[in-house]
Parts: structure tokens; sequence; C-alpha cells
């Protein structure tokens, strides 16, 4: 009789084990997740921090804007300066609300530039000019040409 009640507690040992055993596996793995998870959004995070800031030190400005040119020769220029700590890329031009073709123009730091584009304004028209940049700046101004 003795014999059998040894078994059992042995049994009961080493289930008891076996248990605290996976409950410490598991937790480390959850804790392994855990850290897995913030230290990715501590990157993801301090990347939207540093193309904020990138974003900050981008200075363009929409000087003056004009017509040039008559019948199908007809050109709208867009006199830009760039006032910022960093060069920019101009990727997309909008006027009124449609996206205009315009093929990439870099503008480096201190630098005025005149940017030609294909578009002929109606008569007397009034124009929202928006440039974005390539850091997703979004320069905008409205002239009457």
């Amino acid at each position: 009789m003795g014999l059998t009640w040894s078994r059992r507690g042995v049994s009961e040992v080493v289930a008891t084990l076996a248990l605290l055993a996976i409950t410490l596996v598991a937790m480390a793995i959850y804790i392994q997740g855990f850290n897995l998870y913030y230290s990715g959004e501590t990157g993801l995070l301090s990347g939207i921090f540093r193309t904020s800031s990138e974003q900050n030190y981008e200075r363009l400005s929409i000087i003056y804007a004009f017509q040039n040119g008559s019948g199908e020769n007809t050109a709208l220029y867009l006199v830009v300066s760039n006032y910022g700590a960093r060069n920019a890329t101009i990727e997309r031009l909008v006027i009124n609300t449609n996206v205009t073709s315009f093929s990439p123009q870099t503008i480096p730091v201190g630098q005025v530039s005149v940017i030609m584009v294909n578009f002929k304004p109606p008569e007397e028209s009034v124009l929202v000019i928006s440039l974005i940049t390539e850091r997703n700046n979004v320069i905008s101004a409205q002239f009457r040409v």
C-alpha cells in the first residue's frame, strides 16, 4: 500500500512540474512577442517622426504665376522659391483639383526656379495651384491669370 501511495505522489509532482514548465514557456513566448511588437512599433514611430522632421526642413513658396505665349504655344509659368534647409523635389502639380502632367523637378536650397507647365488657363480665371513634393508637403497658392 505504501508503494501505491508513492507512485501517485510522484505523478502529481511530475504533473505539477510539467504544468509549471508549460506555463513558463508560454509566458516566455508571450513576452518575446510583446517585445518584438513594441520594438517594431517604436521603429515605425521613429520613422514617422524622422519623416515629419524632414518635411519641416522643406520650405517652398509659389511667388508668381503668369501665362505666356498664344494659341497652342500658351504655357503657364510658376516662379517657385525654396527657402528651406533641404532640396525639394516637386513630384505632382495640381491646378484647380486636376492633376497636371508634370515631370519631377528639384529646386535647390536658396534658389528660385521657373517651372513651365503646358496648361492653357481659361481667360481671366482664378487658379488654385498646388505643388506636391516627394516628402508629401503641399504648397498651394491662388492666382488670377
